[in-house]
């Protein structure tokens, strides 16, 4: 018998070709891994910026209500505020600031609400914007701006805000 010897010219030298497939296959694996991460932090990065996005038009919706408390029934009636549909490109004109036309309450409502409908479609895609009472608290106003073609009413179920994972839209309340 044959005693095998560690001097023996047939004794392995380098990396063997088994062992190359297997670095490359755990290469591509953390590879795959690390594009996932990005794909996802890009997704997120984008949800972020509608959220902080929508949360900017729904404060300004507010400040507008606010402001024009005479004319709030106005803002708060659904139908008013419209589908977002025929919105995308120029602003709506400016004739109740800036000009020499003074406009009257009733006027500077629809005025807002053709402003912010516009700020939604623009800013956000497939943006929309409403106000109304608070299905749950009535004695609050909801400001629900949605994206991604979600309805805003989809946002608001009978006990309060729809919190899904899948949910695109942010809600305000502001008490009266």
């Amino acid at each position: 018998m044959i005693k095998p010897s560690i001097n023996s010219a047939s004794t392995q030298r380098g990396v063997g070709l088994l062992e190359v497939l297997i670095a490359l296959l755990v290469l591509a694996i953390g590879v795959l891994g690390f594009a996932g991460l990005q794909m996802t932090a890009l997704s997120k990065s984008n949800d972020a910026n509608h959220r902080a996005a929508a949360v900017l038009i729904a404060q300004d919706a507010i400040e507008r209500i606010e402001l024009n408390l005479s004319q709030r029934e106005v803002y708060l009636d659904e139908d008013n505020w419209g589908d977002g549909a025929g919105l995308l490109g120029e602003a709506p004109d400016d004739e109740c600031i800036g000009g020499e036309t003074v406009c009257e309450p009733a006027e500077l409502a629809e005025w807002d609400q053709n402003q912010l409908a516009w700020q939604a479609a623009n800013q956000l895609p497939g943006g929309r914007i409403l106000a109304s009472d608070c299905e749950f608290n009535t004695r609050f106003t909801c400001v629900i701006v949605s994206w991604d073609e979600q309805d805003p009413d989809d946002c608001m179920d009978g006990s309060g805000i729809e919190l899904g994972k899948d949910s695109r839209c942010v809600v305000l309340e502001v008490a009266r």
